[in-house]
């Protein structure tokens, strides 16, 4: 959850407006770029068009992002132009720069479409891996740029990419906290509401077709529903008292959720198709934060069971509940893709900012990523379990950010107009 949550939590829903929440964004490092890849300009369909060659450009440009990005490859880029016709004639030069790969692209825009032609050149056996022709709406040129890329790292690594994914999260540059969704390089930022309230914690469904949140929309905080396809919103749920989504099944066909019930917020698990809901904790102070395990077995989740707010295990089989952490504060547990890690926001002593720690799920290991950079909150993994992201005010505001999942490379995401916090990753 995070420290907006956990303060209504303790203290049974304030009336006031509540405080600022942050957010941030990180990521696993350590790992070298091992593939070096030469990367001339894309070449227009037709050079005497102007669509075509700025096509060729824009698509370049982010494909060479997003292939930095993530941090499989080293892009060399002084080689020689590929003009469509001179391409055993340039490869020994790339070679010769140390590039074990060549990408060469071909780009035309016609009317509402836009097309790209890849061919991607193992520099070593001169023969060709990766060909494939794509068409798409020229209304969308990042999408297939971004579609390029995980290609590419598909092709190259056998790991599927990310650049398709997005970020949504809780922004106030209206001056209100509305929910806002964007590229996960922070491009194509847009407004997913217009309540004129307060709206946080977003959560993508594994499919990436709807949304959950929270908004005080009719005063309480509940639980809305937004399909993505459609942009509509319907509430999910609307108990008196706290209605906060935790985290999606692995299938999708179940939600967890802190909700309150006018008495102690505890865990409770949605069946979507019907509805119908159970609950997973009877505990007399707080209960919230709720994420599956990967295998959908098990749910970390905050609880001050113990005193202060610490992260715990449930296993839903054994309804058995045990402690990981030992510290003075913590918060907002989100569990790696791959299942050995949990990241969470914490403090060791009560005169610490917030931090981004990791906990292994024996409770034996945590690593402590940031450092006191501001206050630093609402981890997120990637879906390929090698990027963190969060909110941080190091700043002096709250803004995105992303790292390494051993905390390395910490960077802001995106220029975003005020604060923004309660970052979700999709799929």
């Amino acid at each position: 959850m995070n420290a907006l949550v956990l303060a209504l939590a303790w203290a049974g829903l304030a009336a006031a407006a509540p405080p600022d929440v942050y957010i941030s964004l990180a990521g696993r490092g350590g790992e070298t770029a091992s593939i070096t890849l030469g990367l001339p300009p894309f070449i227009a369909e037709d050079p005497k068009k102007p669509a075509d060659s700025l096509a060729a450009k824009q698509l370049r440009d982010v494909v060479r992002d997003d292939l930095l990005f993530s941090r499989y490859f080293s892009i060399i880029e002084d080689g020689p132009h590929f003009n469509g016709a001179n391409l055993k004639d340039i490869m020994p030069s790339w070679k010769a720069r140390s590039a074990s790969w060549l990408l060469t692209a071909k780009a035309g825009a016609s009317g509402d479409k836009l097309a790209l032609t890849v061919r991607l050149l193992d520099l070593g056996s001169g023969e060709s891996v990766f060909e494939r022709y794509y068409r798409q709406s020229a209304s969308f040129p990042r999408s297939l740029a971004h579609r390029v890329a995980d290609d590419l790292v598909l092709a190259l690594t056998g790991k599927n990419g990310i650049a398709h994914t997005q970020f949504a999260f809780s922004g106030d540059a209206t001056g209100r906290k509305e929910i806002y969704l964007m590229d996960y390089d922070g491009a194509s930022q847009r407004a997913l509401t217009a309540y004129d309230s307060i709206s946080l914690l977003p959560r993508f469904s594994p499919d990436r077709k709807s949304l959950v949140f929270t908004s005080y929309k009719y005063g309480n905080p509940d639980l809305f529903l937004l399909d993505l396809t459609t942009g509509k919103s319907r509430p999910l749920s609307r108990d008196q008292g706290l209605n906060l989504a935790g985290g999606f099944s692995p299938d999708g066909s179940q939600l967890l959720m802190t909700l309150s019930r006018q008495k102690s917020p505890n865990l409770y698990l949605m069946t979507l198709a019907d509805g119908s809901v159970a609950r997973l904790t009877q505990h007399f102070g707080a209960d919230s934060s709720p994420t599956f395990s990967p295998d959908g077995a098990q749910v970390a989740f905050v609880s001050d069971r113990s005193g202060n707010p610490q992260i715990h295990l449930l296993d839903l089989t054994t309804q058995r509940v045990r402690r990981l952490t030992v510290l003075n504060w913590c918060d907002s547990p989100s569990w790696s893709p791959t299942g050995e890690w949990i990241a969470f926001a914490g403090r060791a002593r009560s005169t610490d900012r917030l931090d981004i720690f990791l906990v292994d799920i024996t409770g034996n290991q945590i690593r402590q990523l940031t450092h006191g950079e501001g206050n630093n909150e609402d981890p997120v993994w990637s879906p390929d379990g090698r990027f963190l992201a969060f909110s941080s005010t190091r700043n002096k505001r709250a803004e995105l950010f992303v790292m390494d999942a051993d905390g390395s490379t910490p960077h802001r995401m995106a220029d975003i107009p005020g604060n923004a916090r309660t970052p979700a990753w999709s799929n």
